[in-house]
């Protein structure tokens, strides 16, 4: 229940943050964060995909293999910088998410 809740709260944050900077005109801050929460979508993807069925790990490869599209059309860059917020915490967990991340799309069939 835990990491349920801190997985939603984190969403839920991030995605209240996108909104607030595209309303503010901040699109580099909007970028960052959706392409945070896409490299987070895709690291929990990859480890779902071990575990689930055969129609269903299809349905995640399918998924995974739009998403490196999206990455070959618009690689990922930084963004926005993020250093000060929570003493670079954001900074460092986007570096690791977004390794692990191009990491799962680069061993896709």
């Amino acid at each position: 229940m835990k990491d349920e809740l801190l997985k939603v709260t984190s969403t839920a944050g991030m995605t209240q943050l996108a909104l607030e900077s595209l309303r503010t005109g901040d699109t580099a801050r909007a970028l960052e964060l959706l392409e945070l929460e896409l490299d987070a979508s895709v690291v929990a993807l990859g480890r779902l995909a071990k575990r689930v069925e055969a129609e269903d790990r299809d349905r995640v490869t399918s998924t995974l293999r739009m998403i490196r599209q999206y990455r070959c059309i618009h690689p990922r860059r930084v963004e926005a910088d993020f250093s000060a917020t929570a003493k670079g915490v954001l900074v460092r967990a986007a570096r690791e998410a977004g390794s692990r991340a191009n990491q799962i799309l680069d061993e896709l069939d």
